[in-house]
């Protein structure tokens, strides 16, 4: 709902208050009209739709926005009028411009507790009185509007409903999650909690079905509102998996310093923040972030001056901690089932963490596990679409745009997109990884969004037979007993090969420490691809000349797959090598393995690489409705 919070001089005879979002359907089809709406002297709210005028009295106000301070009952009448005889179907509703805390709406005419509204019909007036009382701990501003139209033809205002519908006008973030937090769909649902103005989503899974975001690619959940408005964020699923471990040796006798310096904090704001499309315009780029040590049984807010300022961090544990309170760590909305990194230190060696069952515990930070990031919402951001669930979650204005079919180049998505090769509906999906040049190409890697198959039934086989340090490249790309020949074969004949370009897999070690030493890309001047570590040295790059790899460790996506939780997940490889005879892996928990044999049998996710000419036919890149991919029509 576009918020409507400007003052206003009623010493003017006519000033613009403000643009409501109205619907009314003209003949068989519905479209949609924008009411005028101005304010008048004596308080007289004025909406003008061409063929009806609704007029909004207002008693005892001087303006359609007010101010009810902490404990205020204050009582409001409204009286409607038409200037024509027509029934007329009118909503009439109130927006918290400024607030968070809860309030009490009665009203003696039609009122909708769960959708902030008083609706009905009227043909020539009516009269409402709207009773509010401040129950929280803070003052509210709340402003009254109107929304009307001919009877009989649609006026969603249902949540939801209104926030697709006016794309143009948008709906800022926060009012949406306020109204959700305030009316659960079911009133038995505890969802949030308030401490010191910071309101925490704050339930179980089935409570929670409201706070999703999709932006830039990748699902999101909002965890906090903050008294400015701004709304912290982490990721609904996995990105990665890595290593926290500090760059520096810890000499004090915590790590509190020692993220500064981690391979943790690097990954997110190096690798993972350019993957965030128009981030300068959506996310707060100078966010605080506290990584101060806590070893508590139960984690303790962290207070004063934040310890780093970061475009993206991650949860510390009374954040998450939070998330739960209302259940159990169990039963949280935030548990996904595997072992996920929080930022918070836990002594001199160990890091808080959250285990595959919710609970947080202590974890050695030289070990890795599941990277969630977190960044935080302008409060100025406003949606245009969906309604918050998982499966129509809000987005965002200022994304990335839709594509044009037809037109639009794959290699100018963003990574985690879902995308499918071809309209079958059988068709498996994959998701974006990043952007590689390859050769003169810039090709689209994608990985596949599940585990290979034959029939119903997850393939596992081995990597190779550990005969040397090259243990992708040792076996032969036709010898289906393993991984590499079996991708490059049975695999590839299922996918149009046509549309592949073959790409570079590098098998830098990663052993312990930077993750930099297996995520590579081509050295190349050109600044939209990646360079290998620091200093531009590649380890270890060997490399294969295939249709089809696996993705190294640390690279996004380089994980899980969000669709199962540990009780399902298997076991699946990496290219990436730990030593002549180790292969890097995920376990079914989530954290890298680095003590299994090439010559065990494990599941894989593997990943290919499209043309540069590969065009996006139809879809809009969520997992409900991917992008359909294929080639131009002359090629």
């Amino acid at each position: 709902m576009k918020n409507l919070n400007k003052e206003i001089n009623i010493n003017k005879k006519i000033i613009v208050l403000m643009i409501l979002f109205t619907i009314i359907t003209i003949g068989l089809y519905t479209s949609y009209a924008l009411f005028e709406i101005s304010v008048i002297q004596n308080n007289v709210v004025v909406i003008k739709t061409g063929t009806v005028d609704i007029t909004t009295s207002i008693t005892d106000l001087d303006t359609p926005t007010f101010t009810l301070t902490k404990g205020e009952t204050k009582t409001i009448t409204v009286n409607l009028t038409t200037s024509v005889t027509n029934d007329i179907g009118y909503k009439m509703y109130y927006d918290v411009t400024s607030g968070i805390s809860l309030f009490n709406v009665t009203s003696t005419t039609d009122y909708t507790s769960t959708n902030n509204k008083v609706e009905g019909e009227l043909n020539t007036s009516k009269t409402i009185t709207f009773t509010f009382q401040n129950t929280g701990n803070e003052d509210l501003t709340i402003t009254l509007g109107t929304q009307g139209g001919l009877k009989g033809y649609p006026i969603p205002l249902e949540q939801g409903n209104e926030l697709k519908v006016n794309e143009e006008l948008g709906v800022p973030v926060k009012n949406a999650i306020i109204t959700s937090v305030n009316n659960p769909t079911n009133t038995s649902c505890k969802t949030y909690v308030e401490e010191d103005g910071i309101i925490y989503i704050s339930g179980t899974k089935d409570c929670i079905n409201f706070n999703y975001v999709w932006y830039s690619g990748k699902l999101w959940r909002i965890t906090a509102i903050y008294p400015d408005g701004t709304m912290k964020m982490i990721t609904d699923g996995v990105i990665t998996t890595i290593n926290w471990g500090s760059k520096s040796t810890v000499s004090s006798s915590d790590l509190t310093s020692a993220y500064s310096t981690s391979y943790m904090r690097e990954w997110l704001n190096q690798e993972f923040l350019p993957t965030l499309y128009n981030y300068e315009n959506i996310i707060v780029e100078d966010a605080g972030w506290y990584s101060i040590t806590d070893s508590a049984s139960t984690p303790t807010k962290p207070t004063g001056e934040y310890t780093l300022i970061d475009p993206v961090g991650l949860l510390n544990a009374y954040e998450y901690y939070m998330s739960y309170k209302n259940t159990s760590y169990t039963n949280g909305y935030l548990n996904i089932g595997y072992y996920w990194w929080l930022i918070t230190p836990y002594s001199s060696s160990n890091v808080r963490s959250v285990n595959k069952s919710g609970l947080y515990y202590d974890n050695s930070s030289s070990l890795s596990g599941v990277v969630r990031p977190s960044i935080n919402l302008k409060s100025t951001i406003q949606l245009f679409g969906g309604s918050g669930t998982s499966e129509d979650p809000y987005r965002i204005k200022g994304d990335i745009e839709e594509a044009t079919a037809n037109i639009t180049l794959l290699n100018t998505r963003y990574s985690g997109e879902y995308i499918k090769l071809s309209s079958d509906e059988t068709a498996p999906i994959f998701r974006i990884v990043d952007t590689e040049l390859v050769g003169e190409s810039l090709t689209t890697k994608i990985v596949l969004n599940d585990y290979v198959k034959e029939s119903d039934t997850i393939l596992t086989k081995n990597f190779s037979s550990s005969k040397s340090y090259e243990l992708w490249t040792e076996v032969s790309a036709s010898d289906t007993t393993y991984w590499r020949g079996y991708l490059n074969t049975t695999w590839l004949g299922t996918l149009d090969t046509s549309m592949l370009e073959k790409g570079t897999y590098y098998l830098g070690y990663y052993t312990t420490g930077s993750y930099k030493t297996t995520v590579c890309s081509t050295v190349s001047s050109d600044v939209s691809v990646k360079k290998c570590i620091e200093n531009g040295t590649i380890v270890s790059n060997i490399s294969s000349d295939d249709y089809v790899g696996l993705l190294r460790a640390g690279e996004m996506f380089a994980g899980q797959t969000r669709d199962y939780t540990h009780s399902n997940a298997i076991d699946i490889w990496l290219i990436t090598p730990y030593s002549s005879s180790n292969v890097r892996g995920v376990s079914s928990s989530g954290s890298l393995f680095s003590n299994y044999s090439a010559s065990n049998g494990f599941g894989v996710r593997p990943s290919i690489n499209l043309k540069s000419t590969i065009l996006i036919k139809s879809g809009s890149g969520t997992k409900q409705d991917p992008f359909v991919v294929g080639l131009a029509s002359a090629e």
